[in-house]
């Protein structure tokens, strides 16, 4: 009698029980190295439930390719944005180099020719490594789900182009006076204020924002950390120019819902009109991601404590907000002031007879007055 779909025979050989289960057609053969039928059974079962999965691959290991798996991680659980990223990074240099490579030939020499070749491409390390990161993401998950037996040693190399750019308070209104635009402004003053990343400035709608309690509210879904959090509307530019573009927007079209939008249509990019601007305030190198790093140094000399300050930017650790709140030599040069004057004060103080330094007294304590 035929067996039904999913179903995998159990049988003995050299005292322990072996699984067959077909896939696809195929058999498997699997020892469960145990000898109780009870613990055989619950083996069986796994499998089973692998196969139901899609965990479990026909045929030989050793005949999968990087293209499979490549192929896997961009429809594996990561968000809409990874994913588009992913997607360009694997079609336009991953699969050339590395889809016909069986996964498991894949050795540490294969990914330093990859650093190479890229490399001499005029990519830096950074950039090699984020790309890297991606393959090996994919063999993980492959060898999760029993495509592959190991993983090679990815070796990422030290990033000596991490950026530490920031906006000095003297050129912030020359930088805002700049952008003709209303909504990149907009999208300026609040990274300026806030240190939202771009991305999640863009997906902010009009039903987020409450003008009367002052805040903003980021759903987790927007978010690079999947949390969400309140954001600050903070009198003066800030909320001038988020009444102004609601004005407009009630105006001209009603119907759009995002707060960044040129002519009603979510804006999703603004690379020239921000280029253009910073060029025209004097400060051609400044990137857009800078304002991140300015508002989290901003926020610690305002005496903001840091954990209030991490919920604003959405920092999840010590260590990354630390590497945002630079310290300039103007910082720098604050606090050597202050020094200065603290050290003054105490040398130019003056000594008070019968206390612990005066000369006399501590000489000779006993002294009759």
């Amino acid at each position: 009698m035929k067996k039904p779909n999913g179903t995998a025979n159990l049988y003995r050989r050299d005292n322990f029980w072996w699984v067959k289960i077909r896939v696809d057609g195929k058999p498997i053969y699997r020892s469960t190295k145990c000898q109780k039928i009870e613990e055989a059974r619950k083996f069986r079962d796994q499998l089973i439930g692998q196969k139901a999965r899609g965990e479990l691959t026909r045929g030989r290991r050793d005949q999968v390719l990087i293209r499979e798996l490549l192929d896997d991680v961009l429809v594996s659980d990561i968000a809409d944005s990874t994913r588009k990223n992913w997607r360009l990074v694997t079609n336009a240099h991953l699969l050339p180099f590395f889809g016909h490579i069986r996964a498991s030939h894949l050795t540490t020499n294969h990914l330093e020719e990859y650093r190479a070749k890229r490399l001499g491409q005029g990519v830096s390390d950074a950039t090699c490594n984020r790309e890297l990161c991606v393959l090996r993401t994919a063999v993980n998950n492959a060898r999760k789900r029993g495509k592959v037996f190991g993983v090679p040693y990815f070796a990422m190399r030290a990033e000596t182009t991490v950026r530490t750019g920031f906006l000095l308070d003297g050129d912030y209104a020359k930088v805002r006076d700049s952008i003709t635009c209303l909504t990149v402004r907009l999208a300026f003053v609040v990274a300026y204020h806030c240190g939202l990343r771009k991305g999640e400035l863009l997906q902010i709608k009009w039903n987020q924002v409450d003008l009367v309690s002052g805040f903003i509210d980021l759903t987790p879904e927007t978010t690079k950390t999947r949390e969400g959090r309140r954001i600050p509307i903070l009198r003066g530019d800030m909320m001038d120019l988020l009444v102004e573009a609601k004005r407009l927007r009630d105006e001209e079209w009603p119907t759009c819902q995002s707060v960044f939008n040129r002519n009603g249509k979510r804006v999703i990019d603004f690379r020239t009109v921000w280029q253009n601007a910073v060029a025209a305030a004097g400060v051609p190198g400044l990137h857009f991601h800078d304002l991140r790093r300015t508002a989290a140094r901003n926020m610690r000399n305002d005496g903001i404590p840091q954990a209030i300050a991490m919920k604003i930017t959405g920092h999840r650790t010590d260590a990354m907000y630390r590497r945002y709140a630079i310290i300039s030599d103007d910082d720098l040069a604050i606090a050597k002031r202050l020094m200065e004057e603290k050290r003054n004060r105490i040398v130019t103080a003056p000594r008070c007879s019968g206390i612990p330094g005066n000369t006399d007294e501590v000489s000779n304590p006993q002294k009759s007055t």
